[in-house]
Parts: structure tokens; C-alpha cells; sequence
């Protein structure tokens, strides 16, 4: 048994033991077997506390996509489109740092859920990717954005750099959550802007 699953609760330490697995193994490579071992428990008597391999990952999803979809909540109301939408990319970040390994679940497992877990998980994805997409189409109808932005390709680009940080994010690296999402906020929103003045100076 890992030493943190001790102090938690038999489905916590189950629901930790299997982001653990799914993240390292994905979801088809891990057996209830596997998670039972990981937990320190037989594999019967995981079932009295779950009922299937996929209820744990639909629970993680679920739980995971809710904490993105709380962002929309948290970024302001007022300020500029540029501010909001740099909000909202460090809140991605940051929910991304704080759970690397559910994370990386939510992104890449969700695809073996099965119905109606999938179309659930699905609607919940596009509302978020919504969201991205609304914040860049009034910055395009501002004109705080490229005027021939293509908004859902522009947030397909944002959400997919957001999304590989759990892949690389590591607690001991160089930079802090807070300073990888200020780099990551530049680098992205700068792909948008629109540079009147340089493009004043090309002519």
C-alpha cells in the first residue's frame, strides 16, 4: 500500500490508486488486479466500494472536467477580452499543475468510456472549449484579435498546448505553476493579437 493511501479513505485510496495506473499504464492496460494490488487489498473486495473498472474512471473524468468548467466562474466578468482570456489560461494551468495525474486521465483516457458516460463527458468537454471559443470571438469582434482568426482552431491550438503540461509539469522543475502559466499566457495570446503596428511597418 502507498504510504498516502493509509490515511485515506477506501474509495480515495481506490480513486488514487487508479489515476495512478490509468496515467502510467492507460486505462486498457490496467486490470482491477492491478489497482486491488496497488491499493494493498484482494481484487474482491475493491467491488464493495465500486462496481466496475469504468465507474472509477468515469468518477475521475467527471470530477477532473468539473474542475476546468468551474474556470468560467472564476475569470472576471469586466476587464478586456486579453485579460480574461490570460485568466483563464493560468486557471487551466494551475488546475493542471495542482492535479497532474487526474489530468492527464481527463485528457487522454476519456475516449474508453463507453454510453452514456461517454456523450456526458463529451458535452461537458465542448462546453469548456466553448468558453475558449466565445472569449476569442469577441476579442476578433473587438478587434483585439486577428480579424481572420479562425476562433475554434485558435482555441483547439490554446487547449491543446494547455493540455500536454501535465505531460512535462513537474513539481522540482525550474519554474513554479504560476510563472509556467504567465510563459504559456504570452506565448499563446501573442499568436492572437492583433499587431497593427507591425503590420503598419511591413508595408
Amino acid at each position: 500500500m502507498r504510504e498516502n493511501q493509509e490515511v485515506l479513505r477506501p474509495r480515495e485510496a481506490i480513486l488514487e490508486a487508479a489515476i495512478s495506473l490509468f496515467g502510467k499504464r492507460g486505462y486498457a492496460g490496467t486490470t482491477m488486479r492491478d489497482i486491488a494490488k496497488e491499493v494493498g487489498v484482494l481484487p474482491g473486495s475493491l467491488y464493495a466500494h465500486i462496481s466496475s473498472k469504468e465507474t472509477l474512471l468515469d468518477e475521475i473524468v467527471e470530477l477532473g472536467i468539473e474542475s476546468f468548467l468551474a474556470i468560467e466562474a472564476q475569470v472576471p466578468a469586466s476587464g478586456s477580452v486579453i485579460e480574461r482570456l490570460r485568466a483563464a489560461v493560468k486557471a487551466h494551468v494551475r488546475v493542471a499543475a495542482e492535479h497532474p495525474g487526474r489530468s492527464l486521465v481527463v485528457f487522454h483516457q476519456w475516449r474508453f468510456l463507453t454510453e452514456p458516460n461517454l456523450t456526458r463527458a463529451l458535452n461537458k468537454r465542448r462546453r469548456y472549449q466553448q468558453f475558449f471559443v466565445k472569449l476569442v470571438d469577441e476579442g476578433i469582434a473587438d478587434g483585439s484579435f486577428e480579424p481572420g482568426l479562425d476562433s475554434k482552431i485558435a482555441v483547439f491550438t490554446i487547449l491543446g498546448a494547455l493540455n500536454w503540461v501535465p505531460e512535462w509539469y513537474s513539481p522540482r522543475g525550474h519554474h513554479n505553476p504560476a510563472e509556467i502559466a504567465n510563459k504559456l499566457a504570452d506565448n499563446l495570446l501573442n499568436g492572437l493579437l492583433h499587431h497593427r503596428d507591425l503590420k503598419a511597418n511591413q508595408r
